[in-house]
């Protein structure tokens, strides 16, 4: 219970609780034994402390998650762990290191089925070959996202997809395209 209410905090933005529950989970998980629930507050907190700009403390937990998800062969948690560590380096501008964790999310989720996580990582390669300068193949990705976040109903997917999408066109000079992207 104490991870997801860390997890509703993190995503209200109200960080500090969130790591208040985060660290209880995690006391308790590692009292009991609870690998799987150790690894998913590690992840937790490392959301937590990469929000807060605490970097070095996001990287430890980002790579303490990963441990553990690797060692009880927890496929999920090592594909969302692999994503956080995408998001890790491609906010510090190392976009060659973020699409390589971000294409091993891709294969992970791909293996697992989970579509909702296939779909993010579409769109954070989109989003990384947009930045490297390849609009073709971050199209192709954002459109495959795009499509993914439809037929899943992810109203935020699309969002980002679209916004993508948008200075995808814009940047290639069709702004009629990105126009039309930003209306949907």
């Amino acid at each position: 219970w104490f991870g997801n209410l860390g997890s509703v905090f993190l995503s209200l933005g109200e960080y500090v609780k969130a790591k208040e529950f985060y660290e209880k989970a995690l006391a308790i998980s590692m009292e009991i034994g609870d690998r799987n629930g150790e690894g998913k507050s590690c992840l937790g907190l490392g959301s937590v402390f990469f929000s807060l700009g605490e970097y070095v403390k996001a990287k430890e937990h980002f790579d303490k998650a990963l441990e553990i998800s690797l060692e009880i062969g927890n496929r999920r948690g090592e594909g969302l762990c692999y994503q956080e560590e995408g998001n890790f380096y491609d906010h510090l501008g190392d976009k060659d290191k973020a699409k390589d964790f971000f294409e091993k999310a891709l294969s992970i989720a791909v293996e697992i089925g989970d579509v909702e996580q296939e779909a993010l990582s579409y769109l954070s390669l989109g989003d990384v070959f947009f930045s490297l300068g390849d609009h073709d193949k971050a199209e192709d990705y954002l459109e495959k996202a795009l499509s993914i976040s439809k037929k899943i109903g992810c109203a935020e997917g699309e969002l980002g997809c679209y916004c993508c999408l948008s200075w995808t066109k814009l940047s290639q000079g069709n702004i009629e395209e990105a126009h039309s992207y930003l209306l949907q």
